[in-house]
């Protein structure tokens, strides 16, 4: 082989003529009709093995930089770890923790009621970034509330760029638990409207679970028959306008449509990373995201600009669509362990052996400083003896802790069971859904005829009898109350999701612009605004130098020829125009 006029290693006009299928696909390579293998491809160009990082000289690159290379072996690190999950095995987040998913739904308002059916297992997120929603909130009937999921503040919405409200569209939601709606806000990534290469949704969330720490989630999305470049461009600049949030720990959740699988031949996926990576992100997800019968692809993303404080990214096996979640767990702060308590948010639950606990809330924590509030304490005080006066005051006080925190019994749940099951889902219905999840997680592990074949079988199933199953319950409920109107219409509305009211606080914006919901602050501005408004409107007219209002000539129109005439009555007439009305005797 001739020498290389470079004299290193990286030429590409060398790369062509000497290495077998340069520009080949891995999953060409691997063979298409082994879908395992395929399926197990891996995004990692951080790791030190990578045949990219190869090229060139790398004693001077390890000598040099050395800061980088310990930036990519925490990288390469994260993403080794990254693995597929059942959504089954993800644990609720502790207080020290956000855990976010992002996921391409494929039209929000079609998959809303399968969320609302599977709430536990969305609960356990601080987070829920959707893409793709297909959805425009000014089109609803009932607008947002058609959208809200128990336990998640109203959901921040984008609608789709495109004038069919298809294909596009970003929605945000935060878990209650994480912070109020105060702490929420939007922020405007200054893009230009007129371009439609990219969505980008910005939110920030101020402190996030009392840990008094900021934290800005990035919701985006790229339609596949949108210009690559162009979005690059559009991503290029909403990264300098986030710039000032360097400092705060920003992650990038969405859908890009370009395959990091490809990354080693592909322009696209290697221009995303280096625009990226720019601005100081890298990618944390390794394992594709969408897995059908011919083809394994990366095209979900997620990006840090923290990798200390990123715990672990890892794909869910959520069957909702044909994309797969991700999970992005981050840190708070350092964890603290507490022995014979485990506390989640102002949430203590305090062990009293195996059968029975405690929980200590500040819903609890008032009703108890009231109760002792209230509490005269004169029997105690009414004994002479030391011994017995203690005595009737920690009965007393017992009493009144045991009222405000009372003693709960932890029964043991059966397999599979549900935190809040619906009244149609059935034991053996339940065992029969976690079989299929297991089914699904089994087909993205190891796409076989047989597994798909399997998976398909249980999804057949469960879709009939949940379906056959609902059906017959709410029959029987409208049977049951068919002499009440009330019940059916609650019924009715349950089903239709008007029940579930969004946040109706009431927010006011300031002459500086920022945005006051807290009641009190409510409160105030409205009596300061109230009260001092006959003040400004005297200082208004005071300030004319001419006080002429004017005469009723300017809003009385010049007297008409034809008067009007009102003719005299008497008690008679107005008697038998009141008996000819017509009486309704019901």
């Amino acid at each position: 082989m001739p020498h290389c006029h470079r004299d290193s290693l990286g030429c590409i006009k060398c790369c062509e003529s000497n290495i077998p299928g340069y520009y080949t696909d891995n999953c060409e390579i691997i063979g298409k009709t082994n879908y395992i293998k395929a399926a197990s491809l891996k995004f990692n160009p951080y790791d030190t093995a990578h045949i990219i990082n190869s090229i060139g000289n790398s004693t001077e690159q390890d000598e040099n930089n050395e800061l980088t290379n310990d930036l990519y072996t925490k990288t390469s690190l994260l993403l080794t770890n990254c693995k597929y999950q059942e959504p089954s095995n993800v644990t609720p987040s502790k207080a020290e923790e956000l855990k976010i998913l992002s996921l391409n739904i494929r039209s929000l308002m079609k998959n809303i009621e399968v969320i609302r059916e599977e709430i536990d297992t969305y609960l356990k997120f601080d987070v829920l970034c959707f893409n793709e929603t297909n959805c425009n909130v000014e089109k609803l009937v009932n607008g947002s509330n058609d959208l809200l999921i128990d336990g998640f503040h109203e959901p921040f919405l984008k609608a789709p760029v495109r004038k069919s409200g298809k294909g596009g569209g970003l929605a945000i939601y935060v878990n209650k638990k994480v912070c109020n709606a105060s702490n929420l806000e939007l922020v405007d990534p200054g893009l230009d409207p007129e371009d439609t290469s990219g969505e980008f949704q910005i939110l920030k969330m101020h402190n996030c679970k009392h840990e008094n720490k900021t934290k800005v989630i990035v919701n985006f999305y790229r339609s596949p028959s949108k210009d690559v470049n162009r979005f690059l461009n559009l991503l290029d600049t909403a990264l300098y306008k986030l710039d000032r949030h360097s400092r705060k720990h920003v992650l990038f959740f969405g859908d890009a449509n370009i395959d990091l699988i490809k990354y080693d031949t592909d322009n696209s996926g290697q221009c995303l990373i280096d625009t990226l990576a720019k601005h100081g992100y890298v990618q944390s997800v390794s394992k594709p995201t969408r897995v059908t019968s011919h083809s394994a692809t990366l095209i979900d993303h997620v990006y840090t600009n923290n990798i200390e404080d990123t715990i672990s990214s890892n794909v869910l096996t959520i069957d909702l669509t044909d994309h797969l979640g991700t999970l992005t767990t981050i840190r708070l702060a350092t964890p603290s362990n507490k022995n014979g308590s485990s506390k989640i948010m102002g949430r203590e639950r305090i062990n009293l052996g195996s059968d029975k606990s405690r929980i200590i809330n500040e819903a609890n924590n008032v009703k108890f400083k009231e109760l002792l509030e209230c509490e005269t304490w004169e029997g105690v005080l009414g004994h002479g003896n030391a011994c017995t006066q203690y005595e009737s005051f920690l009965e007393k006080y017992t009493s009144h802790y045991n009222t405000a925190y009372p003693l709960r019994c932890n029964r043991t749940r059966r397999a599979h069971e549900r935190a809040s099951p619906k009244p149609w889902i059935l034991p053996w219905l339940e065992s029969a859904c976690e079989r299929k999840q297991k089914a699904y997680y089994t087909k993205i592990k190891k796409p076989t005829e047989e597994n798909v074949a399997s998976y398909n079988r249980l999804k057949k199933f469960c879709e009939k009898h949940v379906e056959k199953a609902k059906n017959q319950y709410f029959k029987k409920q409208f049977e049951k109350y068919s002499d009440s109107s009330k019940k059916q219409w609650r019924l009715i509305n349950g089903l239709l999701n008007r029940s579930k009211k969004g946040d109706d606080r009431i927010r006011l914006k300031g002459a500086d612009g920022k945005i006051v919901d807290n009641d009190q602050a409510v409160a105030e501005r409205f009596n300061d605004y109230f009260s001092s408004i006959a003040t400004k409107i005297k200082a208004q007219i005071s300030s004319r130098q001419t006080f002429d209002p004017g005469g009723f000539e300017q809003y009385l129109h010049k007297s008409t020829s034809q008067s009007i005439y009102l003719k005299p009555t008497d008690p008679t007439e107005i008697q038998k125009i009141v008996l000819a009305l017509k009486i309704n005797r019901r």
